[in-house]
């Protein structure tokens, strides 16, 4: 579709996805950045974009943008996770914990915001809140993996 048409809406968007899935960074940060010429401020692709560069190790770019997605849609949980992971590897512990706390009161069942939780909690000294994130963690995992086995049990019958 896009060899027909390249300025066709939201095709970008969906190529830069599945170039993602496929853990493609530099072609799917191209397929990100071409949707946003086509529309500006589309906070989603924005989030995707400042995912990929995270990803690639482009933290301050990362950043800027999960903080913009963030001013567009300021209840969006995976953007106040992956600022949270962008900042603990800036070293900024503060915002890191801040945003990463964010993310647990937005998404409480979310595994992955309690591990990093308890990585930014132990770099900050405050190893007590460290092993009760931790805690919980792998009470989650071990409670998501329940869910996964009585599902399929479920699916059997």
């Amino acid at each position: 579709a896009l060899r027909l048409d390249p300025k066709l809406s939201e095709a970008h968007y969906y190529s830069g996805l599945v170039y993602l899935q496929q853990k493609e960074f530099e072609p799917a940060r191209r397929e990100f950045r071409a949707e946003l010429e086509l529309r500006p401020g589309d906070w989603l692709t924005t989030y995707y974009l400042g995912y990929t560069l995270l990803s690639q190790g482009e933290l301050s770019e990362s950043v800027a943008l999960l903080r913009e997605v963030l001013k567009a849609k300021p209840d969006y949980e995976l953007a106040y996770f992956e600022l949270g992971r962008a900042l603990l590897q800036q070293e900024d512990t503060t915002g890191a914990i801040e945003n990463l706390e964010t993310a647990k009161r937005l998404a409480p069942d979310h595994d992955a915001v309690y591990f990093q939780l308890g990585q930014a909690y132990r770099r900050a000294g405050r190893m007590q809140d460290a092993e009760q994130a931790m805690a919980t963690y792998k009470h989650l995992i071990e409670a998501n993996r329940l869910k996964r086995r009585e599902s399929l049990e479920t699916d059997k019958r």
